[in-house]
């Protein structure tokens, strides 16, 4: 099989990377590991659990579209499994975030959020069923 392991890294582009960093850091107990500027743009690296998020600056080279309501192509959201989602979503809600849509049940009985973080970042948020 040519991929080894899982993903390596998400790639976020923002207009405040350390802004969105320590709302991540704040939110979800993100671990800051690097700030560093690199190819024109500041670029912060975090540890979530055994997820790497890397967000970066706008470089000069960059064309960035508008963030509006309407869905773009490409990648729609990313995930992470939670322990309370309620606790989470209080957090989320303490650090400016939003649902993005009303919670639902999942066909294996998770409960499901998606949340508007920084930037328009969707994040989906699974708690899987009490035993």
């Amino acid at each position: 099989m040519p991929i080894l392991g899982s993903f390596h890294h998400v790639h976020i582009i923002s207009e405040d990377p350390e802004a969105a960093a320590e709302w991540y850091a704040g939110v979800f107990g993100a671990e800051i590991t690097a700030s560093v500027e690199r190819r024109g743009a500041r670029n912060v690296s975090l540890r979530l659990g055994e997820a790497a998020l890397n967000i970066r600056g706008i470089r000069e080279t960059d064309i960035i579209g508008q963030v509006d309501k309407d869905k773009p192509l490409g990648i729609h959201h990313f995930g992470f499994i939670v322990e309370d989602l309620e606790e989470m979503l209080r957090r989320i809600e303490e650090h400016g975030g939003k649902l993005a849509e009303p919670l639902l049940t999942g066909s294996t009985g998770n409960t499901v959020a998606f949340v508007a973080g920084p930037d328009g970042v969707i994040i989906e948020l699974v708690q899987p069923p009490k035993e």
